[in-house]
């Protein structure tokens, strides 16, 4: 009797190893996908709180402002138009320093800029503009004052507000994934 000298893998032993990387680039999937999503949520609370507050102080330094003193929002009540807060504060803090031949009060590297209204924006890691109100300010340019029912984060400073990575302000489903200067 002859005894034939093939050799390989039979098919289940081919099988088994492809569905044990399967699974194994199933985790890792996983992983990757729940570090970038905590690592954009790093980014976002960076921005509003360490990035943000430090260029204020900045901002209050160099234009001689109290401590209680922030960069102006035209309109801090909800609806359509919070992008205009937030492009009023790009103004104070990048374009008017760079018109003026100075360094902007917050760094490139912590932000990404974009458009909204024709304006530039500060966009979070979703690509959507960051909400600026500033309460300290107590009174409109006509005399009137400010009014807001909404829901403040820092009652008489300011408010940086992303709203995560479901897009939506405030509470969706019961769960609130907005990110915030301040704390709750």
């Amino acid at each position: 009797m002859r005894r034939s000298s093939r050799s390989g893998f039979t098919l289940i032993e081919i099988l088994i190893v492809v569905g044990i990387i399967a699974i194994l680039v199933v985790v890792l999937l996983a992983v990757v996908l729940n570090a970038r999503k905590k690592g954009d949520i790093g980014m976002a609370k960076n921005f509003a709180t360490t990035a943000m507050a430090a260029a204020m102080e900045k901002w209050q330094q160099d234009n001689g402002k109290s401590a209680n003193t922030f960069p102006p929002s035209p309109n801090i009540s909800d609806g359509e138009s919070y992008w205009q807060g937030n492009a009023e504060l790009f103004k104070e803090l990048v374009t008017e320093p760079k018109k003026n031949n100075k360094a902007p009060y917050i760094s490139d590297d912590v932000y990404v800029e974009g458009e909204e209204g024709g304006k530039p924006v500060f966009l979070d890691p979703w690509n959507n503009f960051y909400i600026y109100r500033n309460y300290s300010v107590k009174r409109t340019i006509s005399g009137r004052g400010k009014k807001y029912a909404g829901k403040r984060y820092n009652e008489d400073t300011y408010d940086v507000i992303s709203k995560g990575p479901d897009g939506q302000l405030y509470e969706v489903e019961g769960e609130n994934d907005d990110i915030h200067n301040g704390s709750e």
